[in-house]
């Protein structure tokens, strides 16, 4: 999840980059000579980004909230892939590698695939305005095919009775 934040943040800056290509709108030199990718840089690439294409912006917002909030810190619910309980829930055992769930490993395939589409149609849609990067014959066509197929995706997932178990637990708790 942290390699897919970093992937959300380098596809802003490149769709920033696309319409904006001076170095300036990346890095400050200090009085030294040194880089420095100062933080009102990335803010104002941001902005822009809102500014100009608020669809993808929400979208990569809305993505990057996801991920710090379940998966870029330590917390009680991505510490439950370091161990398995039985289940008769009285042994727990750690193995060495992560415990790999069928369910998350396909919903985290799931999301990195919406992420490289809603990425994909950014940076399509900016170099619009530039023509700087060369696509496809019938991209448009071939980015909507995976995206009603990602849908489609989705849809399958939400039908399986673990995901109605935990929405019903979910709407329970918040009750």
């Amino acid at each position: 999840m942290m390699n897919l934040r970093q992937v959300l943040e380098a596809g802003a800056a490149a769709a920033f980059a696309i319409a904006n290509p001076e170095p300036k709108h990346f890095a400050k030199t200090d009085q030294n000579g040194f880089i420095d990718p100062a933080q009102d840089l990335t803010k104002k690439r941001y902005d822009w980004l809102a500014l100009h294409f608020p669809e993808a912006s929400d979208a990569i917002k809305e993505k990057k909230l996801l991920i710090n909030n379940f998966a870029a810190h330590a917390n009680i619910v991505v510490t439950a892939q370091t161990f398995e309980v039985n289940d008769a829930g009285d042994e727990i055992s750690t193995p060495f590698f992560d415990v790999e769930d069928e369910h998350h490993v396909k919903t985290d395939l799931w999301e990195t695939a919406s992420i490289s589409i809603v990425l994909m149609d950014l940076l399509y849609g900016v170099n619009k305005t530039r023509g700087v990067l060369e696509f496809i014959p019938d991209f448009e066509f071939h980015l909507r095919r995976v995206y009603e197929q990602n849908v489609a995706l989705l849809t399958e997932m939400k039908s399986t009775q673990r995901y109605k178990q935990a929405l019903a637990r979910s709407q329970k708790a918040s009750e």
